[in-house]
């Protein structure tokens, strides 16, 4: 069945999409939307934003459907999905993978590691924790990485370093 948004859903007027609250239901009641075609103008956490990818529509979806089966009155939680931001895709026989907040803004950091044809690495950085990352090719370092995102994790002591080969930053978390 075909729903108009005209007569059932709010529209977003942000980005067009169709609204829906923290149990991905639109403004009619047990109507859901994930994916592309919804907006989600609610955030659990500074470290993850809508893009509407491949990735996020199908967590979107798993926890819909979770949010569809749960009684109203005792409603699914957001999970991780909703924390923090991530994304892994290949371009180019590369693999990608963005965290967090990947993008640098104003009174935030950049660290590079570059290895011409094998990676890059751009950690983003602000107040001494790391936000978020750019990783292409075969880093090994997003479970690193998201510890430190997720735990917020002081990394100021350590600067550039961080991203040195020859620094063991998982011995932060033995």
């Amino acid at each position: 069945a075909v729903v108009s948004t005209q007569s059932t859903g709010e529209l977003s007027d942000v980005d067009g999409g169709v609204t829906v609250n923290k149990r991905m239901e639109t403004s009619v009641p047990n109507v859901f939307a994930a994916g592309d075609i919804c907006s989600i103008p609610w955030r659990e956490s500074e470290l993850w934003k809508q893009m509407r990818l491949w990735t996020q529509a199908l967590q979107q979806g798993f926890y819909a459907a979770r949010s569809m089966a749960a009684p109203v009155d005792d409603p699914v939680e957001p999970d991780i999905s909703f924390e923090l931001f991530t994304h892994s895709t290949k371009l180019f026989g590369y693999k990608v993978v963005l965290l967090g907040r990947f993008q640098e803004w104003s009174g935030s950091t950049c660290y590079f590691r570059i290895t011409p044809r094998t990676e890059f690495v751009k950690l983003v950085v602000a107040e001494g924790r790391v936000a978020g990352a750019l990783l292409i090719g075969e880093t090994d370092l997003e479970e690193m990485l998201e510890n430190l995102i997720l735990n917020q994790t002081d990394i100021s002591h350590l600067g550039e370093a961080i991203l040195d080969p020859n620094v063991d930053i998982d011995d932060y978390f033995d």
